[in-house]
């Protein structure tokens, strides 16, 4: 008898998942030798604060012994355990949930003690793929402040929304619920971008002209003056260094064919990097950096770089009075650090780790006498944008980074920069002093030298026998000194300059191509809150002179008209209610 069943059909096989998009870059963004954009990286360090952080790291660093036990307090080390676990439930419950931002299979948290013993916790995230590299988020402490160290991350993900949206739930507003948040002289926002990215054609010192062309950045938009990231155009002397070194590399004087062979030990030792003194025409292209393949470029950015770090980031950084080989925080080999850009990272494989001390990549070290290679830098090699006070939001930081990023690839898209001899600016920065004198400040500038020789006395260990005049002290009692129409018109020039970099890297964000909502965004809009209010009370008390039309008048009106939005975006001041130097609460 036949069988009258119907047969069951097999189920219709589904079709492969698309491929996540966060997967492509984990592929190559490690390799030192991939230096496209698609394969670059990023670090980030945002900050958080309390109130009791801040004055439990004044209270104690005051007394003997004092800052080695801030690190080992109850209270700081139970924040941050707690930050860290709030993270974790977060995530595990979110993620249940279905949320779209847990894209990772899992999160695993870890105590260990960093290289100087002090405890922090580690944050793994782990992918459903096991062949796929985990995403680790450390949280630890640093004076005043809780600190995130997230690295490397691939550009890329800031690009996609749903890792913005992961930051912003864990990263931001698990310590915010708990009570912290951001500042301005408290913490900062720091970040890096990979070496390898920046040592192509002439970018790293097209980059280090253009922050000479801006300094409004570290000073009235990204951050406020302050010793931490100090300006390269802070003096007449740190700026006649940086723009030397700018000269010789336009010269040929960091090309191979100059200085010779660099190897292993170049590096190892700091030495040989020139710039040497009469190089033979011929090197480079006038307007697109060093003449030859992929590792002369290399090698020709790199001994730039390491002179840039030795010569140029080391004049007149920030507490540069104050290093001494016993200090942590300003040994001779890391006080040039204290920059809006730090090269301190720019290592190969077997140098010793700028903080730790500890060999880096030992498994990686070339024979000494091995040619510099581009695949011989550690995998974390990096140029960091000191210049960044605390961010308020996830999106605040992100816009913040990527502006900096879409800055970068203008300039790889319009090469050389050329560094104006005079701005506005200067007024407050290399000519402060004389800007004093003019306006009337000669005893107030008398009483400051005063003062200055005292402070850096007690700064360098007794060493210092100096009235020089911190830049951030000068800056603000300038500032103060200038007529009102001249503070518009320094106002004017800081404000227009920052709109047309602004407007220039827009044009360079891959998310505005293709007609979506992005293309037709104000590029401001992620960026007006940046500018500092004394600007804004500048420019309106001087509105006349501000003709129709002028960047300048139509930031100030769009700032006017949304003033309670975008100050929400900015950070308090102080938590602690420090009186911030340009006055008010």
């Amino acid at each position: 008898m036949a069988d009258t069943k119907k047969k069951s059909k097999d189920p219709a096989p589904r079709p492969p998942a698309a491929p996540d998009p966060l997967h492509a870059p984990l592929a190559a963004f490690r390799d030192p030798a991939a230096d496209g954009w698609d394969h670059a990286w990023v670090g980030i360090e945002p900050t958080f604060q309390s109130e009791k952080s801040i004055k439990k790291w004044a209270k104690m660093a005051a007394e003997p012994g004092g800052e080695d036990a801030y690190f080992l307090d109850e209270h700081m080390l139970g924040i941050q355990k707690d930050v860290a676990q709030g993270i974790v439930e977060k995530y595990r419950e979110k993620r249940k949930e279905g949320r779209p931002w847990c894209f990772f299979a899992r999160v695993e948290r870890e105590e260990e003690l960093d290289q100087w013993k002090v405890r922090r916790q580690n944050l793994t995230f782990r992918w459903e793929d096991r062949a796929l590299p985990d995403f680790e988020l450390r949280f630890t402490l640093d004076p005043e402040t809780w600190e995130y160290s997230i690295k490397p991350v691939p550009l890329p993900w800031f690009y996609d929304d749903r890792f913005v949206r992961f930051l912003d739930e864990l990263v931001w507003e698990v310590p915010m619920k708990l009570g912290l948040s951001a500042s301005i002289a408290h913490g900062g926002a720091q970040f890096s971008i990979s070496a390898k990215t920046y040592l192509r054609g002439s970018l790293l010192a097209d980059d280090i002209a253009d922050k000479l062309n801006h300094p409004e950045l570290s000073t009235w938009m990204m951050d406020w003056p302050n010793p931490d990231d100090r300006p390269f155009r802070a003096t007449t002397r740190r700026a006649a260094a940086f723009r030397s070194l700018l000269d010789a590399y336009w010269a040929g004087g960091f090309h191979p064919r100059a200085l010779g062979r660099l190897t292993t030990e170049n590096a190892y030792l700091d030495r040989g990097f020139g710039p040497a003194t009469n190089p033979p025409p011929g090197l480079m292209d006038a307007a697109r950096g060093p003449i030859g393949d992929a590792e002369t470029v290399f090698r020709t950015n790199f001994a730039f770089a390491r002179a840039v770090r030795l010569a140029a980031q080391n004049v007149h950084p920030g507490y540069w009075q104050s290093q001494h080989p016993d200090e942590d925080g300003y040994r001779p080999d890391q006080i040039m650090r204290y920059s809006e850009g730090n090269l301190n990272r720019l290592q190969i494989a077997g140098e010793l780790h700028v903080k730790s001390g500890k060999v880096l990549q030992a498994e990686r070290v070339p024979e000494l006498d091995a040619p510099l290679t581009r695949a011989g830098l550690t995998t974390e090699a990096s140029w960091e944008n000191r210049g960044q006070m605390g961010r308020t939001s996830a999106r605040d930081f992100v816009e913040a980074l990527l502006l900096d990023v879409h800055a970068a690839r203008r300039l790889e898209a319009q090469p050389r920069v050329r560094v104006e001899g005079t701005l506005l600016a200067d007024q407050l920065l290399g000519d402060a002093e004389a800007t004093l004198r003019k306006h009337g400040g000669t005893a107030r500038l008398d009483r400051l030298h005063e003062e200055a020789r005292a402070a850096n006395l007690a700064a360098s260990h007794g060493r210092m026998k100096t009235e020089w005049i911190e830049p951030e002290v000068l800056f603000w009692e300038t500032w103060r000194a200038l007529p009102a129409g001249e503070r518009a018109a320094v106002a004017r020039e800081a404000v227009g300059r920052f709109v047309e970099r602004v407007t220039a890297a827009a044009a360079h964000d891959p998310r505005r191509r293709g007609g979506g909502a992005a293309s037709s965004e104000d590029p401001m809009e992620w960026h007006r809150h940046r500018v500092h209010p004394e600007l804004w009370s500048a420019l309106a008390a001087r509105r006349g002179d501000l003709k129709a039309g002028d960047p300048a008048r139509r930031e100030l009106e769009a700032w006017e008209a949304r003033r309670a939005e975008y100050l929400a975006r900015r950070p308090v001041f102080s938590q602690a209610g420090l009186r911030p130097p340009w006055g008010g609460g």
